[in-house]
Order: structure tokens, then sequence, then C-alpha cells
């Protein structure tokens, strides 16, 4: 007899961490970033959770309406409680609740792209001059650049922004439908103002686009200024709290200083001053990109968070049945869905690689961090072409990868899973825009390959004249320095299970290292002297695909990196745990790209089929930990608001209890039914006795 009911799941979830091989605290506190930065952490959430205004009671059922006035009181009531939990630094506090909200809202793109662009872009008198009334609110700024005929490329906006030096302002216009400013998020209802990407014209010259600070409504009762219409784009996909809206411009008159002028400046007699660096204002795109890759580490650990414990919960068939992992499961019931092992091998992949994107998002800050520090301070901005195309790689390769995950979690949940409740839905909606929004992930594999191109170019050169490749300008060092490897191709085939164990970390990563050059160093080859547009044009998916390789070693060498780097501040227990995660995490990857490894024969058939046999050891070695690895995430139920991820693992009883309150289930009576249906039921009254 199946008794798989008589199974208690928040019992299944307290034994599964109490037979943990490592504390799932210690590597939590290393994750946050020490122990007090975790109990602050936790200490926000516990503030947030008390706080009527931040309640998320019913959210999987409201209209959009409700869901956009929800959330925007949340982020209105964010700076009441940061100062209350830390006057001294409610900034910190504030992002931390940001995070918690987990609902992209309408004053996002204020506080993602309006406030940093004016940081970033504006000279010192016009920061000081928006800046107070962006913190207090007293202004609220979108980002208008993508229009109704351009998105990625930048140089096609057709806005214009012509200089008249009589009367020293800048007519912003859109002369097409097509020009017409689309998708910006806090548009449609929102904002007050805009930075507007438009094409600067000084002297009947098309200078390219700059931004402008532009108002679109007044602030006495948020009309539209004359000129201007605007209003929002309607439901998506996902995403549905945020009033994306569009934008056009009939002659709209604004001062000359409206124009951000940090970098590229117009005098008042419409001389144009270019800036001392040509991609001088990509700051703030790039840390937007930046902060996608930050992000995408976050989403991903969330997803596999709720997947792996409903799985740890979940029973499913084969009562007493033979695990995956060895053993059998408890007699009379049923068996866990983690125990068998394509649910493993589903799972414990994306667990890895969340903890090698928490790895590679930290490596991604200090780097936008230093480049900003050096680039304000010293004028120097020689570190930006590598930022650019890092940050533009990893954009692309770590959100496709957690849109991806988030998807393969759902399918783990099986039915349950499709419940808005489980919280997949949501997440997936709200997250997947990552894959399109601040430059289209081909395309940033491009920009990223033309990088590469630049490289490989370089390092020809230096071959070319006899002298050591090291000593290439371009690339010598950074996260492109492994092409400069490799004596010319002439490579020892991988030494994984060879020379060296199967989990030999250097071993590994000269095998990425290998797979990302050689298809870097062919399509190099393959574009001869061709120019980068048309070298990218003519082989577009091979420099595409290079620019994924390349990015899963940039992923793999910091997440070794870090993993070494952190060893020493933790016990034996959990630098073990980590070396299990990082072997899983190259040879999963290897063993779901083979073919990029197979190609060339740097890696024989059996070494493959040793590849996948380790695979199925490792997820057997970490199945134990599976409820204490994503615990380490840190992650609290108020954030997760998912009834299959729950910290107690009662999934069934939340299920039961949320649908209770559900306005559809207010009466039993439903929609239409006197007209529709009561006709034709009433008929049947009295006749379905048999």
């Amino acid at each position: 007899m199946i008794t798989a009911h008589q199974a208690d799941p928040t019992e299944d979830l307290r034994r599964e961490r109490s037979q943990a091989s490592f504390p799932s605290r210690e590597l939590a506190a290393l994750m946050a970033g020490g122990e007090a930065q975790l109990k602050l952490r936790e200490r926000i959430a516990d503030a947030v959770r008390a706080d009527p205004v931040f309640s998320k009671k019913g959210k999987y059922f409201m209209e959009r309406a409700d869901l956009y006035r929800t959330t925007l009181e949340k982020y209105l009531a964010l700076p009441r409680l940061a100062t209350a939990i830390d006057p001294n630094d409610p900034i910190t506090v504030g992002k931390i609740i940001r995070e918690l909200i987990d609902e992209p809202g309408g004053l996002d793109l204020h506080l993602g792209m309006f406030i940093p662009t004016i940081q970033g872009q504006g000279d010192e008198e016009q920061r000081k001059h928006w800046l107070p009334m962006c913190t207090k609110l007293q202004i609220i700024g979108t980002y208008a650049q993508t229009e109704l005929g351009h998105g990625t490329y930048i140089r096609g906006l057709e806005t214009t922004a012509t200089y008249d030096a009589e009367k020293e302002q800048f007519i912003i216009h859109s002369p097409t439908l097509t020009a017409t400013k689309w998708w910006p998020g806090g548009m449609g209802k929102t904002s007050t103002h805009a930075v507007v990407m438009a094409r600067l014209i000084t002297h009947g010259r098309d200078r390219g686009p700059h931004a402008f600070v532009v108002q679109i409504r007044r602030n006495e009762d948020h009309q539209t200024m004359p000129g201007v219409t605007a209003g929002d784009i309607g439901p998506k996909m996902g995403y549905n709290a945020v009033d994306n809206g569009f934008l056009r411009f009939d002659h709209v008159r604004v001062p000359r200083r409206a124009m951000l002028m940090r970098y590229s400046k117009v005098d008042p007699d419409g001389t144009f001053h270019p800036p001392p660096v040509a991609k001088a204002s990509y700051g703030t795109m790039v840390f937007v990109r930046s902060d996608i890759v930050m992000n995408a580490a976050l989403y991903m650990k969330k997803a596999v968070t709720i997947a792996m414990r409903y799985n740890l919960v979940r029973r499913q068939s084969n009562p007493g049945g033979e695990k995956a992992s060895g053993g059998v499961g408890q007699k009379g019931l049923e068996l866990q869905v983690i125990d068998y092992q394509h649910s493993q091998r589903s799972l414990f992949p994306i667990l890895a690689r969340a903890f090698a994107f928490h790895c590679t998002s930290d490596f991604m800050r200090r780097m936008y961090f230093r480049y900003e520090k050096v680039s304000t301070r010293k004028g120097d901005f020689s570190a930006l072409p590598e930022l650019h195309a890092t940050s533009s790689g990893l954009k692309a390769y770590c959100s496709w990868a957690t849109k991806d995950a988030i998807e393969l979690c759902r399918l783990c949940c099986g039915g349950h899973g499709f419940m808005m409740l489980a919280g997949f839905g949501t997440t997936f909606g709200n997250y997947a825009p990552n894959a399109t929004y601040e430059g289209d992930n081909n395309v940033l594999c491009l920009q990223t390959a033309r990088y590469l191109l630049k490289v490989a170019r370089a390092v020809a050169k230096a071959a070319a004249r006899g002298g050591d490749v090291r000593d290439a300008e371009e690339g010598a060092q950074g996260t492109s320095a492994y092409i400069l490897e490799g004596g010319g191709g002439l490579e020892p085939g991988c030494q994984l299970g060879k020379s060296v164990g199967l989990r030999d970390t250097e071993a590994a990563l000269g095998a990425f290292a290998h797979a990302a050059r050689r298809q870097i160093l062919a399509a190099a080859s393959r574009a001869g002297t061709l120019g980068a547009d048309a070298a990218m044009s003519r082989d577009m998916v091979a420099w595409i695909k290079a620019a994924k390789a390349h990015c899963a070693y940039v992923v793999l060498l910091n997440f070794v990196d870090a993993v070494a780097e952190s060893k020493p501040r933790v016990s034996s227990a959990t630098a073990a745990v980590m070396d299990r995660l990082v072997s899983l995490h190259a040879l999963a990857t290897m063993d779901d790209n083979m073919g990029d490894f197979l190609e060339d024969g740097h890696v024989s058939a059996d070494q493959a089929a040793a590849i996948r046999a380790e695979v199925a050891v490792l997820l057997a070695e970490l199945r134990p930990d599976a409820a204490a690895l994503v615990d380490s995430f840190a992650l609290d139920d108020y954030f997760l608001n998912s009834a299959l991820g729950s910290h107690d693992g009662d999934v069934y009883r939340r299920l039961y209890d949320e649908v209770q309150s559900a306005p559809f289930n207010a009466s039993h009576v439903p929609p239409g039914y006197a007209d529709l249906l009561h006709s034709r039921l009433i008929k049947g009254a009295g006749r379905s006795r048999l």
C-alpha cells in the first residue's frame, strides 16, 4: 500500500538538514561577506516582514493596477524603514530592502538608470542641481533610449536634439513614428522627467546620440508638458508592476544645460567639444550590464532554492525503492523526487552554477568600481575596452543561463510549479527581459567578439614579428590573457583523467581555455583582413559561439579563484563541499557542451565518457548536502514568496491555505453564471440521481 500521505514534509526537510556534511551557516556568512553582514540582512528581513506596508499577502491574485500601487507604496516607504533600521547607512539598507521586495516597479529606472546617468555623465553643477531633487523624489526620472524602430543599435536612434544658438536651447523632436521612445520603465505613468538619448545636431552636423534631461510631465498635476505625448504600452508577459511607456516630442525646447556635459560639451555659440575618450560616456551602460550580471546570481539562487526544497519534500512513486545515490527509500513511503538521478542532474548543476555566478558577480563588481575609481580620479580610460567586452559578454551569458535555469527549475516541480503561488511565474516573467534589455544578448556577444578579434590579431601580429606573443599589446593580461597561451595551437591534449584526476581544476581551466581559444583563433583566421563589422557579419554564429566559450572560461576562472581564496577562512568540511561544486560546474558544463571539446580531439571519447561518469559520482556526493547548500544562500521566505520553497517545507498546507482567500473563491457562483450557465444547468436539477 502506498502511504506517502503519512510523510511529513517539514520533518523530511529537518532530516535533510541534519545529515549535511558541513555547517551551512558558515558558508552563508562567507557568501554574505561575513557574519555581521549576514546578521544585518536577517535583521532587515525581520523589519520588512513586520511592516504592514511591505506585506506580499495576496500579491499573486492582484490585478495590474493594484500590483502597481502596492509596489509603489513599498518603494515610497523604503527610505523611512531604511533610516529606522540604520540611520548611519540607509543607502546600504535600502538596497537590501529593494532586493527583498523583489518586484520591479515604477521607480526602478529612477533608481537604476536616471540617477546613475546624471551621476556618471553630468558635470558638477548639473549633479548639484538634479541629484538632491532625485533623492528627495521631488522629481521622478526614467531613461528614454529605446525607440519603436531601434533598440540595441544606439547609432540608429532617430530622436533629434537640434541646437538653436540664438536662444541657447535644444529642440527635442521625434521626426518619425519609429522615433517614438518605447519601453522605458516608469514612463507610462510615474515619471516627471527623462534622460532622453537623442542625436545631437549643432551647426547642421550630426554629432551622434547624447543624453538630455527633459521634463515630460508637470509636477503640479502630472499632465504631460506641451509638445509631449506619453502613455503606457500595455500588459507584457511579465514585469507588469512597471509602467513601461511610450514618448514622443513635437519640437520641445529645453535649455542648453539640459544636455549632460561631463564629457561632451556644447558652448553657447554651438561649438561642440567631443569627449576626451570616444566611449567615455559608456560608464552608465557598463554599470547597468554589470548589475545584470550580479542579479543573475541572485535569481538563479532563488529558482534553485525553491525547486530544491520542493524536490526534497515531494514524494513520487516507487515506495521503498532504490535511490540514485545508493540505498533504498523508507519502507512504505514513495521516494523523494530528489532521489531520482534525473532530478539531481537537472538541479545540482544549476546549484553549482549559482555559486559560480555569485563569484563572477563579485569579480564584475570589483572590476567596474576599480575602473570607475581610476577613470574618475585620473582620467584613465584604458581599462574600458576590456570592461565593456567583459560586461557585455557576461551580461548575455549569465542572463541566458539564469532565464533557462528558472524554467528548468519550474519543470522540476511538476504541476505545482506552474502555479503562481510557486513563485516561478513572476520570477521568470520579471527576469526574462534581462536577455533583451540593455542590449540584445546576441548583439552583446558580438561586442565581446570584436574585442576578442582585436586580441587575436594582436597575438598574430606579435607572432609574425617573431616576438613573444605575450608582448602583444591587446589582451596581454586580464580575462583574455589565455588567448596568448597555447603555442599557436600546438598543445597537448586535455589531461583530465590522464596525468591528473578528473577533478583537477587547472586541467579543467586548461580545457575551457583551449575550447575558447580554438574558436576565437579559427574565427579570426577566417576573418583575414576584413574589418570588424564585416568579420562579424560573415561569421556571426561562430563569433557568438566563441564569445560564449570565452565567458564560460571567465566564469570558471572566477569560481576557481574565489574558492581557493576563501578556503583559509572556512572549515575543511566547507572547503570540501565547495571543491565538489567547482568540479561539478566544470564537468557538467563540459558534458553539456562536449562537442566543443571533442571537435579537434582535445578531449577523447574515452575522456568524455569518464567525465559523464564523474558527474554522476559528484551528484551522489552532493546529495546529502542539498538542503544545506540552498540554505547557505540565506534567502528569506519573504523574498522567495513561494509556497513550494519556504524554509520549513510545509508545502501542502501553504498551497491549501493560500487559495482559500483567493478573490475568485469569494463566491461559488462564477462570473456570467446568470446569463451563460443558469438556463442550462437548471434543466438538470433533480435529474442526477441514478
